[in-house]
C-alpha cells in the first residue's frame, strides 16, 4: 500500500525503469519533432496572409487543439490504456503535422489551421506521458518520475530548432516549400515516437495503478481540496510563463538588440524549464509537494518583478529573470502533477489528470492572447505585473484549504 493509501500491482524495479527510459524516449523525438514544427508555423502564416495580422492563429489553435487531446485522449487511456492513448496521440500528431506541410506547399491558410488543430491534439500525448510513468512509482517517487519524463523535454527544445535548417533542405528536396520541411520532420518524429511506444511500452504502466472500481463524470470528481490546489498550481504556473515568455523577444528587439540577444535569453528561460527536472522531482519527493508549489509562485513572483523593474540595456538582469521564470514554472508543474495524481480517487485519476492539462493548455492560449493586448494597451512592465499578481491565486487557494482541512 502506498502512503496515499492505495494499493498498487507490485513490479519489479528493472521493469519500472524500462518502462520509465520507453516514455522518456517517446517524449524526447516527440517534443523535438513538436518545436521544429511549431518554430516555422507563425513564419508560414505570415508568408500565407502577407501580413502578421492573424500569424499567430495556428499557434493559438495549436495549443487549444492541446487542450482538447488532454481531455479526450485521457478518456481514452482510461478505457484502453496509456499505451493505446500515446499511440492514438502520436499518430495525430504525425497526420497534423503532414497536413500543415501539405497546407504550407498548397498556400492554404484554412488547412494550415485545421492541421494545426490536429497536430496539437497530438502534440499532447507528449505531456500526458509523465503520468504514465507516475503509473508505475510508488507515491513517494513519483514526483522523481514525473520529473524525469518532464526533464525530455530539454532534448527537444534543444534539437529541435537545430532541424530548421536541415528541414528547408528536406522541402527543397521533395520539391516543396522549404518552410514545409520543419513538418515533414514533425511528421516523421511522431511516427518513431509511435514505434518507440507501440513496440516498447509493454507491459502498458496503467496495469500496475490502481484504478478503483466504477468512473464518475469530471464535473462529480473535481471537489478534492488537493485537487483545487494543484489545478491552480498548474494553470497559473503555465499562465504567468506563456504571459511574459511570450512577449519577452518583442520587448528585447524593440529595444534594439540582436537576435542573438533574444536566444540567449530563451536559452536561460528553457535551461530554467526543463534541466532542474530531476531535483525538483527529488525535492518534491522528500519535503511534499506543497511547499515546492509555494516555492515555485514565490519564485514566478520574483522573477515577474524583476523583468518589470529591469532596464530595457540591463540584458543580464533580464536574463535571470527568464531563467527564474523558467524554474518557478517546472516547480509548480513538477510538484503540482504530482499532488493531482495524489489528490484523484483512483478510480477517476486518469480522467482528472487530462481535465488538469486540458485547464493547463486552455490558460497557456489565454495568456498568449492576453499578452499582446496588455503589452499594446500598457507597457512590458504592467505585463509582468500582472503576471506577479496571478501567482496570490495558488497561495490562496492552498491557505484556504489548509484552514478549512
Amino acid at each position: 500500500m502506498d502512503r496515499d493509501g492505495t494499493v498498487t500491482v507490485t513490479i519489479p524495479e528493472r521493469t519500472r525503469r524500462r518502462l520509465t527510459a520507453v516514455l522518456f524516449t517517446g517524449v524526447s523525438i516527440g517534443r523535438t519533432g513538436y518545436i521544429a514544427a511549431v518554430t516555422v508555423t507563425t513564419l508560414v502564416a505570415k508568408e500565407m496572409l502577407g501580413s502578421a495580422t492573424l500569424a499567430g492563429v495556428p499557434g493559438a489553435v495549436t495549443v487549444l487543439g492541446s487542450a482538447l487531446g488532454g481531455d479526450r485522449l485521457s478518456a481514452y487511456m482510461e478505457r484502453h490504456g496509456r499505451r493505446r492513448g500515446l499511440v492514438l496521440g502520436y499518430a495525430a500528431m504525425a497526420a497534423g503535422a503532414a497536413g500543415a506541410a501539405t497546407a504550407t506547399a498548397l498556400g492554404s491558410f484554412p488547412l494550415l489551421v485545421g492541421a494545426s488543430a490536429v497536430f496539437g491534439f497530438g502534440a499532447s500525448a507528449d505531456s500526458l506521458s509523465r503520468y504514465a510513468a507516475a503509473d508505475v512509482h510508488p507515491a513517494e517517487r513519483r514526483g522523481a518520475a514525473i520529473a524525469i519524463v518532464v526533464w525530455a523535454g530539454t532534448i527537444g527544445s534543444v534539437l529541435g530548432p537545430t532541424l530548421l535548417s536541415p528541414a528547408e533542405g528536406v522541402g527543397r528536396a521533395l520539391g516543396i516549400e522549404p518552410l514545409a520541411g520543419s513538418y515533414v520532420i514533425a511528421a516523421a518524429l511522431a511516427a518513431l515516437a509511435l514505434m518507440v511506444i507501440a513496440v516498447l511500452l509493454r507491459p502498458d504502466p496503467l496495469e500496475f495503478a490502481d484504478r478503483g472500481t466504477g468512473v464518475r463524470p469530471t464535473g462529480r470528481i473535481t471537489g478534492s481540496a488537493t485537487v483545487w490546489i494543484a489545478v491552480a498550481s498548474l494553470a497559473i504556473g503555465q499562465m504567468v510563463m506563456v504571459l511574459i515568455m511570450v512577449m519577452t523577444p518583442l520587448h528585447v528587439r524593440d529595444h534594439g538588440h540582436t537576435l542573438g540577444t533574444v536566444g540567449v535569453i530563451i536559452a536561460a528561460h528553457t535551461f530554467g524549464m526543463f534541466a532542474v527536472s530531476p531535483l525538483t522531482g527529488w525535492v518534491a519527493d522528500r519535503i511534499g509537494r506543497l511547499p515546492v508549489i509555494l516555492a515555485g509562485q514565490a519564485i514566478l513572483a520574483i522573477a515577474a518583478v524583476t523583468a518589470a523593474l529591469a532596464d530595457e540595456s540591463a540584458i543580464a538582469t533580464l536574463t535571470v529573470a527568464l531563467f527564474l521564470l523558467g524554474l518557478g514554472w517546472n516547480l509548480s508543474y513538477v510538484a503540482g502533477s504530482a499532488l493531482l495524481t495524489e489528490g484523484a480517487a483512483p478510480e477517476n485519476r486518469v480522467r482528472l489528470q487530462g481535465f488538469g492539462d486540458a485547464v493547463v493548455w486552455t490558460a497557456g492560449a489565454v495568456a498568449s492572447v492576453s499578452s499582446g493586448l496588455l503589452l499594446e494597451a500598457g507597457s512590458y512592465a504592467i505585463l509582468c505585473v500582472v503576471g506577479a499578481c496571478l501567482t496570490v491565486v495558488p497561495v490562496t487557494v492552498t491557505l484556504r484549504v489548509r484552514a478549512t482541512t
